[in-house]
This record gives structure tokens, C-alpha cells and sequence, in this order.
């Protein structure tokens, strides 16, 4: 695995990347009021300016709204992704004061509508259709600098890490194995509690590239329902193991691809010192660092690389901190402003 993967941003890119990271309207938007009103119908087109992976955004929430208003059981988790949802712009929806109220198709849930918290439509839809609360403003992500940690829960080395993350008042995001998720759900719990978030890692930890574009959204389903079954609580995110995915697998998926731009390495080292050395040699503002909570060394050396990285100035914060909730599915992301397709 390189140890910071760049990608250049053309000028088309450049522009996508101000569009569907900033949440700046077109120069063909008109101009709108910057609250939203409530009791209004909406299209979908204006709620994301036509954006396709914004509207896949708001379906990957309303899945998450059906599971939490009809108090599924993690066995309609794979169900959630049968309940057809808007794909083209021009379908309505209604600003309400508790949300948007989605109008559904016949489902197994038995719902005839849902309605998706404006929090949960954070970055996902215009700002001016949102509540002051939930609207996305710009970050200093140059002061920013998000640790990951992939490969838990483990019984052991996670609640320690959970306890320096605690002690030294910084949050990060942990992309947990399905299989130790089923074994070790507490502990998946107390990531959540602890004001950290929780990413999908697969069930077993395979080369999705390997497996197929069928077995890989197997992998991710399992592990989404396992998460969920501890949690009450779907993941954003999946991480591939190895950072390796296909552009068919990347469209199957359905969720924001978290990768990273430094990679401590620390695996191969199983080394304190040169964990702490390599994490701060490469880490600059706007990072998303790749370390291993199922490690002892890794997992000492978090202290310190959380006193060096306070000292120059940077703030230890979750993956959605840094990307400013914007991150959006159908797309990868390996740092504060550097993304492209999945697969791609």
C-alpha cells in the first residue's frame, strides 16, 4: 500500500469538487431563500441541483429512517435495500418541521411514507433547504486531521484506545471487521459512545477485488447488518480491505468509500517508535491517516502521535468532521479535498 495516494483534479474535477464539497450552487441556480419552508414540495432536482450521488445520499438516509421508525430487527437490514427509492430528479418530496417526508412504493415495511431528519441530510442536500442547525459551513481542514482504525473490535486494545481518545478529548472514526463486530458488540457500542464513529470493513477481511462484485456487496451487507444488530445504527461508510475496490462494486455498494492518504504502515512494523515516526513524517492538514486498532504497538503509540499532532496546531476529528458531511456514495475519498469515483 503507498503511503499517500494523490489523485490531480482537473479543472472539471476542480469544479465538481467545489460543487459537491462546498455545496455551491451552479452559476444556472437561482438564487433561493437561504432557509427552507416548511410544509413546501420539493423535486429532488432541487434539493440536490440534480446531483445523482446527492440523491443517492438521501436514499442511503432514507434506508437508515425506515430501519429506525419501524424498529427493524437486523434480519430486514438486506430488506431496506429492496424498498424502491427516488432515481429521477423530477419525483417530490415535502419539507416538513420534522424532516423531508419521502413518499414510498409498496414495501415489506409497510410504510406509505418516511421522513429523514434534517440531520441526517447534512451535506447531502442544499443548504438553503435545510435548518440553521444542520446547514454545512466551510472548516479549516488544513487544521484538521482524521485517525482512522481499521480491523476491530478487539477485546482488549480497542477500549484502551477508546480510553486515550477520551483522555486527550480527540475522536476517530474505527472500520470494524463484521465477524469481531457479531462477537464483540459492547465494545462496537462503546465506539459510538465514546462520540467516535464506525465504518463497514467487511465481514472477513477479503480482497473485494478478488471475490467478485456479488460476494463483495455479500460482505458489505452482512457487516452493515451486524453493526446495525449492535448498534441500531446502519454505517456511513465502507472501507475495502487493502483500499481495493471496482467501479461495478463501488456502484453495488451504495455507501461512501473511505480510503487514506498516509498509511502508517504499522502492520509490518509492529513497532511503536517508527509507528509514531511514520504517522508524523507524512500527516499534514486535511489527512486521513490508516492505523490498526487490533495492534499493541499501534495502539501505544496513539498518545503520543495525538501530543505531537495537537502541538503543530492540528485537531484529531472523525472522518465526517473532516470531509464536512459531505462525503456522498458512488464516489472515494482520501483526504479533505481529494476524491474521485469509486474504482476509479
Amino acid at each position: 500500500m503507498r503511503k499517500r495516494q494523490r489523485s490531480i483534479i482537473t479543472g472539471v474535477m476542480a469544479a465538481a469538487a467545489v460543487l459537491l464539497l462546498t455545496g455551491t450552487l451552479s452559476a444556472q441556480a437561482p438564487a433561493q431563500a437561504k432557509t427552507k419552508v416548511v410544509n413546501k414540495t420539493v423535486t429532488y432536482g432541487q434539493l440536490t441541483n440534480k446531483q445523482p450521488h446527492r440523491l443517492a445520499a438521501i436514499r442511503e438516509a432514507a434506508r437508515q429512517s425506515i430501519l429506525q421508525t419501524t424498529k427493524a430487527k437486523s434480519s430486514k437490514v438486506a430488506a431496506v435495500y429492496q424498498v424502491k427509492l427516488p432515481t429521477h430528479m423530477n419525483k417530490t418530496a415535502k419539507l416538513t418541521k420534522d424532516g423531508l417526508r419521502m413518499p414510498l412504493l409498496t414495501n415489506s415495511f409497510k410504510l406509505k411514507h418516511v421522513t429523514v431528519p434534517y440531520s441526517e441530510l447534512k451535506g447531502k442536500v442544499l443548504n438553503r433547504y435545510l435548518p440553521k442547525a444542520d446547514k454545512t459551513s466551510k472548516v479549516k481542514t488544513n487544521k484538521m486531521v482524521a485517525l482512522t482504525f481499521d480491523d476491530g473490535p478487539d477485546p482488549t486494545l480497542t477500549p484502551r484506545l477508546l480510553k486515550t481518545l477520551k483522555k486527550n478529548k480527540a475522536h476517530a472514526t474505527f472500520f470494524e471487521v463484521g465477524q469481531s463486530v457479531s462477537r464483540y458488540p459492547k465494545i462496537t457500542r462503546a465506539v459510538l459512545a465514546g462520540g467516535n464513529e464506525l465504518g463497514n470493513h467487511s465481514w472477513n477481511h477479503p480482497d473485494f477485488n478478488s471475490i467478485g462484485t456479488s460476494n463483495t456487496a455479500s460482505q458489505v451487507m452482512r457487516t452493515n447488518r451486524a453493526i446495525y444488530q449492535a448498534t441500531g445504527t446502519l454505517p456511513q461508510y465502507v472501507r475495502p480491505p487493502y483500499g481495493n475496490i471496482t467501479a461495478a462494486e463501488g456502484r453495488k455498494i451504495q455507501q461512501p468509500i473511505i480510503r487514506w492518504s498516509v498509511d502508517s504502515r504499522d502492520w509490518s512494523y509492529l513497532n511503536t517508535q517508527k509507528d509514531i515516526n511514520e504517522v508524523m513524517k507524512d500527516t499534514r492538514g486535511g489527512d486521513i491517516v490508516l492505523m490498526h486498532d487490533i495492534h499493541k504497538q499501534s495502539v501505544a503509540a496513539v498518545p503520543t502521535i495525538i501530543k505531537r499532532l495537537k502541538a503543530k496546531g492540528y485537531k484529531l476529528v472523525t472522518v465526517s468532521q473532516l470531509l464536512n458531511y459531505q462525503a456522498l456514495p458512488g464516489l472515494q475519498y482520501f483526504g479533505a479535498h481529494d476524491f474521485r469515483t469509486a474504482g476509479k
